[in-house]
Formats: C-alpha cells, structure tokens, sequence
C-alpha cells in the first residue's frame, strides 16, 4: 500500500510540471498581455504616390493591413494606434519634394506690361518657362534657384522710375499795344520753344521757366512797337495843373491827334502816331511839374511823387493800450485803402504805434483824395447816458393765525398805604412792614389773524454814460470768500486757495447809435443772491436774461418776469396742551410767509450832443482832389514852334472840408447777437430766443426755439405777421385756432415767416382768442406754443 502510493504521488508530481512547462512555453502576448483594440487611418500624400507610400510601410510594419487608393492618392492602414503614430513620422518624412525638382507660381505685376516683361524675361533665363497669364500677371515654370532669381529680376523691372523733381514754372502777362498780339505770340514761342504764349484780349499769358519767362517779355515789348504811322492811345495822368488847361493846348499843337480830358482822374486820353506820341509826352513832362505818367506806351515806368508824406490825426480814435496801434485807426487806414486802391495805387497809409495818426505817403493828388475820406470817416462817437433802475418787487402775503397763550400764571403784589392819623390828618409814618395786597390769578391768551402784504424795493439805481459801441458795466453787491484747500497724493502739500462769489446786481449795457438817431441797446443784467450754504459752500441764486431792443432817444424799456418764489412755515405750540391729539391744534399757532419775487429792469437812453453838429450824408461820394492851376491863356505848347512854356509852380491846395458825422454807421459785427424779450416791443408777442445752433436729426424731437408775433390785438382784416425758428427736422410749421389754420413759409433752414389777414368771425363778445403754433415733423410729431391775442370788435 506504501509503494502503490508512492507512485501515485510520483504521477501526480509529474503531471502537474508538464502543466507548467506548457503554461511557460505559450507565448507572452497571447498569455500574458491583453489584446489591443485596431484603428484606421488614411493618410493623404502630395510628393510621391500612393504605391510607394505602401510598400515603405508594409516593409516596416508587417502585421499592419495596408490598402492603396489611386485614385485621391493615398493609403488607407489598420494597425494599432502606437503603430499609427509611428506611420505618420514615416509619411511625414517620406513625402517632401524633391528640391531639385521644377516649379511653377504665378508672378504679379503692378507698373509694367505682362508682354514686354516676359520678354525680356525669356532672355536672360532661356531654361525657364514664362508665359503670360491675364493682363498683369506672369506664369514662371523653373528649378528653386532660377525662380528665385526671376523673382528678384522681376522686382526691378516692375519697379517706378523715380520722378524727377519738377522745374520752377513762371507766368506773366504782357500788354500788347501797338502790334497784333497773335503775331507776337508765334514769334515769341518760335525764339522760346519751351515757353508757351497764350492770347488772351490785347494780351500775351507767357507760362514757362523762369530765365525763358524774362527773355520772352523782352522779345514781346521790342515787338510790339508800333510803325511810324500808326495811331494809338496814351494815357497821361497829371499831377500838378489841371488836364483841362493842358488838353486844350495839345489840341492846338496836334490837331490830328483825338484828346479826352477825364476831370475825374485829372488824366489825359491821346490817340496819335508814335512820332506825336513822343513829342506829347515830353510836352507834358515840362508842363506838369510833378511829372506825368503814360500807361499806354510800351515799357513806360510810372512816375513816383516821392518826399509828399502827410500826418492825419484822428478826433474819434483813441491811441492803443501798451504801445500798441489804435484800432479805430487802424480800421480807418484800412478802409481807406481799399477804397482808393484803384484810384491811387502809389497811396501808402501806417498807422504809429500807440497814437491815434495816420501817415500817408503818395503823390498830392492821392494825399488829397485820402485826406477827404479820412475827413468824412472819422467822425466822434455820440455820448450815450443810460438811466438804470433795477427793481426787485415782493408780493409777500404773511398770514399769522391760531390762538397764542402766555407761557405763565402770574399776579401783581403791592403794599398798603399806612392810614393817616385821625387826629391831626397828616400822612401815617413809614415804619414796619405794611400790609400787602395782590392782585388775582391771571394769564393771556391772544387770538392772531394777521395778514401783512409786501412792497417794492430798489437793488440798483445806477447812472453811467459810454460812447456808442463801447459796453458799460455795473455791479452793486458784495463779493463772498471762502477758503478752500486741496490735497494731492501722499507726500505733497495741501494747497489753500481763496475762492469769491459775486453777489447782487451785475449789469452789461452796450448802447449803439445809428444812422437814423435809433440806439440799439444791448442788455445783460444778472442778479445773484446768497440762498444758504451747503457743506460751506455759498449757494447763489441767479437770474439773468440778454435782450436787444430797438429805443429812441429818451425812450424808456422795461423788463420783467424774473421771477422767485420760496415758502416758510414755523409752527408755536403751548407746552403740552399744543401736543395733545385730536385738540392740539387749538392750541398752537402757525405762522406761514409766501415770498414772491419779480426783478424789474427799467433802461432809458439819453443822447449826449456837444453843440450843433451837421448829420451824415446819405452815401458817401468818392473823393475827387481839389481844383487845380490853370495855364496862362498866353501860353504855348512846348515843341510846336513856339517858346517853352514856364514851368507852372504847384500852388497850394486847401484841405477837404471835415464834415464830421452826428451818426456814424456801426459795423454789423459789433451789434450783439439778437435775444429779444417779451418785454420789449409793445404790441408783440415773443416767446424764447434765437439759439445757437439748430440743427436735429429725423429721430429727434422737433422743438420751437424762438416766435413773434404781431400785433396782439387784432380786428378784421389786420395784417398779422409771425416768424418762428424751429428745429431743423420740421418740414411744416402752422398757425391758427382748431377750425382755421395757416401754413408758414421756410426762409431758411430753421427759420419760417408768414402773413395773413385776420378772419374776425368770432363770437359777439368774445374778446381773446388763443392761436396754436405747431411745428410738425415728417411723421406728424409735433411741438406747439399758446399765444394769445385780443379781439377788437367795431
């Protein structure tokens, strides 16, 4: 039994190796690693096929299944995804171009033609393919290195030349008298190619280079001399004797020659051959002191009457703060300047600085002609004295009602008398205490029922008086300061600063007078009262408001509607009783003050005249000098046969009279901008004021800025006038009640003006009426204002 046993365990021993010498002989990645999931994948090629991409990888990865698509050139594989990453390092490295290899890209141009380009292309690079594809646009075939050469030929082919700096270009025009001036011209640019003659009139527009420009005018006065016979027109201007007396005398000695004498211009017009010409001008050279000058004559110089300077001081202008020029002086010299631009071209005005003259420098004539205007234009500015009044009117009501009861009972001790004595009736001796009486318990109590009404105070009564156009300031009140600091950042200082407030009546006047002895005033006033302090800062309270209105001497203007209203309410209450519900009321009083504020501004003008003076003239002649010399009737035209004339001496010239003016005109600029008041006209309705500035866009709301109308008080048939401006998103504005509506007409982009003839078939008895202004928009919204007017009925 042992031996059997034995072998049995033997057996089993032996059996149980063999099983594990199979289990170790499996191999490991079927055994012992768990099975990997296979992917897909495709890769696409670009540089070398499908086929070749196949066969690389089927050689390195065997157990991967391969598959070739000819047709999108690329390999489909199914491996694990380790070999997949591996597969597309290999396609990656595998599928380059080979760099040796041609190219093909297209090249741009910008400047150049595609054609001449390839040309030229072709032959400095014959291997390379170029072919011209569209209209800017080459096609180049070529190894790496060829095309990048190309590429950089190209660039410089394509380039823009640079642009040569361009060359001074001149222009002038030449008179051309005597000769034709198209043949001039054609000489002229056959001597000068590169100068180009226009014909333009009687004159030559030469235009080229500078150097050409000047040969080329040269050429064109010693061409344009006229033959010994031809006729033509000098202009001699004269400066010393009057061109009357000495057209007269050309006419004896030149018979043939066609003299008109300009009184004006104290200038002569002669028509004749050269020959006379030459002979005329030297005539009057020696007849006329001063010199004389011909435009007509071909290279003729003006003459100069230099050395006559003339100093004009000015009674109106005022001389310049901080040495600087007087403005009205200034204005002066420059109007005068242009005015007489044309008539006296050698006239030169300057003004010094800090004086109120002016320094004129030019021939006599001129200096005359300038003396007149500066007469005439330099006329005092009126004295205007403004009477101001600003009124502050409080229509208080203070109404003091309830029942006020004394705070405390109280009685009145007094002692006795001493009796008298019976015997004797003499007074009884003061001595001890006497007996003491009272008075019995009492207290007051006073029913209120006061009302006090306010009245009209004075803020401001000033008197000031200003020149016309100049503004005259008043301000009546006090100024409050505080001191404020300021802290910066960390590790600066605190700064302190004093800061003022104004507070009262500030008033701004600037009266102009015009032509007709209307003043147009200009009014600004603004009042500033202190309400309380905030975080002790002043609170000020303003009211301001600017008008122009249209006055007459003494006439007086009134302005209202400035106006404040503030309430206060303090309540007294007898202790205890005053808090009791239900009763309480009855025994406390309340004192209620209703303040009621209107600012009254009261202007009148007054016209300042020192003596009689002479108004102005309604337009301005042009200023003609002073009757000159005539010659002696003995005398001879110089060069006719006879003797010299003597040379006649300038006698002296009186000044132009000064005829000051009483109304100077004002310049538009120095009348403010128009605000008119409500106030201002009587008879007329006014509402708001012109504004800036408006413009709106289509969405916006449409708004009525300004409106007038006139009159107020209407009849049948009165002639209603009404402006108004509006926003410019209005397409239509209407006037008019709910039954009878009438469309006003756009003068402008804002502005709207109408007329009509007011329709009185009203009720009998009614006496007001109240008009709508509407200003629509394109889609009907609309802004409207009430104004009212009275109905007279006959």
């Amino acid at each position: 039994m042992r031996a059997g046993s034995w072998f049995s365990r033997v057996g089993a021993a032996v059996s149980c190796g063999a099983l594990l010498l199979a289990l170790v002989a499996v191999p490991p990645s079927r055994a012992a690693q768990p099975r990997v999931q296979s992917q897909a994948m495709v890769f696409a090629l670009h540089a070398i096929s499908a086929s070749r991409a196949a066969a690389v990888l089927h050689g390195l990865y065997p157990h991967a299944r391969v598959r070739v698509d000819s047709a999108a050139n690329a390999v489909v594989v199914v491996a694990d995804a380790r070999d997949l990453d591996a597969m597309r390092a290999v396609i990656a490295g595998i599928d380059v171009r080979d760099p040796r290899a041609a190219r093909a890209e297209v090249l741009p141009l910008d400047h150049g033609r595609a054609a001449t380009v390839a040309a030229q292309l072709r032959r400095v690079f014959p291997h390379a393919s170029i072919a011209v594809a569209g209209g800017s646009k080459l096609l180049v075939r070529a190894d790496p290195h060829a095309l990048t050469e190309v590429e950089s030929v190209l660039h410089g082919l394509d380039s823009v030349a640079a642009t040569p700096a361009p060359a001074p270009v001149a222009a002038t025009a030449v008179r051309v008298l005597a000769a034709n001036p198209r043949d001039v011209a054609r000489a002229v640019e056959r001597a000068y190619p590169r100068v180009r003659a226009l014909v333009s009139g009687g004159s030559i527009l030469l235009r080229g280079a500078p150097e050409d420009i000047s040969a080329a005018q040269t050429l064109a006065h010693q061409l344009d001399r006229p033959a010994g016979m031809t006729r033509y027109t000098q202009i001699y201007r004269l400066h010393a004797v009057a061109a009357s007396s000495v057209g007269a005398l050309v006419r004896q000695a030149f018979p043939h020659a066609r003299v008109v004498v300009d009184a004006s211009l104290n200038a002569l017009s002669v028509t004749a051959t050269a020959r006379d010409q030459q002979r005329i001008a030297a005539g009057i050279a020696q007849l006329d002191g001063a010199g004389s000058s011909g435009t007509g004559m071909p290279g003729a110089t003006p003459a100069y009457g230099g050395g006559n300077v003339a100093v004009v001081t000015l009674d109106a202008a005022m001389p310049g703060l901080n040495d600087a020029p007087s403005t009205s002086a200034s204005d002066i010299a420059s109007a005068v300047q242009q005015a007489l631009g044309t008539l006296a071209p050698d006239l030169h005005l300057a003004v010094p600085q800090n004086s109120n003259q002016i320094v004129l420098t030019g021939d006599p004539s001129s200096i005359a002609m300038a003396k007149s205007l500066i007469a005439k234009l330099d006329a005092p500015k009126p004295l205007v004295e403004l009477d101001t009044e600003v009124l502050e009117v409080d229509e208080n009501v203070a109404r003091n009602l309830g029942l006020t009861i004394s705070p405390a009972v109280f009685s009145t001790y007094t002692e006795m008398t001493p009796p008298s004595d019976p015997t004797t009736g003499q007074p009884g001796r003061l001595g001890g205490v006497q007996a003491l009486t009272r008075t019995p318990l009492q207290f007051t109590a006073t029913l209120n029922a006061l009302v006090q009404d306010g009245n009209a105070r004075v803020l401001a009564d000033p008197r000031i008086a200003t020149l016309s156009g100049r503004t005259a300031s008043i301000h009546a009140g006090d100024q409050i300061s505080i001191l404020t600091q300021t802290s910066g950042s960390i590790g600066t200082p605190v700064t302190q600063q004093l800061q003022t407030f104004n507070t009262g009546v500030s008033l701004d006047i600037t009266p102009i007078v015009g032509p007709t002895g209307l003043i147009t005033v200009a009014l600004h006033p603004v009042v500033n009262s202190l309400t309380g302090l905030l975080n002790g800062v002043p609170q000020i309270a303003t009211r301001d408001t600017q008008t122009v209105v249209e006055l007459r001497n003494n006439q007086t203007l009134v302005i209202g509607g400035l106006i404040q209203e503030a309430t206060q309410r303090s309540v007294t209450k007898v202790p205890l009783l005053g808090e009791l519900p239900l009763i309480g009321k009855l025994f406390d009083s309340s004192d209620v003050s209703y303040s009621r504020n209107e600012l009254v501004i009261v202007v009148t003008p007054h016209i300042v005249r020192a003596g009689q003076n002479a108004p102005p003239q309604a337009v301005l002649p042009i200023p003609t000098p002073q009757p000159l010399p005539t010659l002696p009737p003995s005398t001879r035209f110089p060069g006719s046969g006879g003797a010299v004339a003597p040379r006649a001496a300038p006698s002296p010239r009186p000044s132009a009279l000064v005829t000051p003016s009483v109304w100077p005109s004002s310049s538009p600029s120095a009348v403010p901008a128009p605000t008119p008041s409500a106030f201002a006209q009587a008879n007329v309705f006014t509402y708001g004021a012109p504004p800036q500035n408006a413009f709106a866009g289509p969405g916006d709301a449409p708004r009525i800025f300004y409106a007038t109308l006139s009159p107020t008080v209407l009849s049948g048939g009165t002639l209603v006038t009404v402006s108004a401006i509006v926003t410019t998103n209005v397409t239509k504005v209407t006037l008019g009640t709910s039954g009878m509506t009438t469309a006003l007409s756009r003068v402008g982009p804002s502005t709207w003006q109408g007329s009509f003839a007011f329709n009185a078939g009203m009720a009998q008895g009614q006496r007001s009426v109240l008009l709508q202004l509407r200003a629509l928009r394109a889609d009907g919204t609309a802004a409207q204002i009430t104004i009212p007017v009275n109905i007279m009925h006959r």
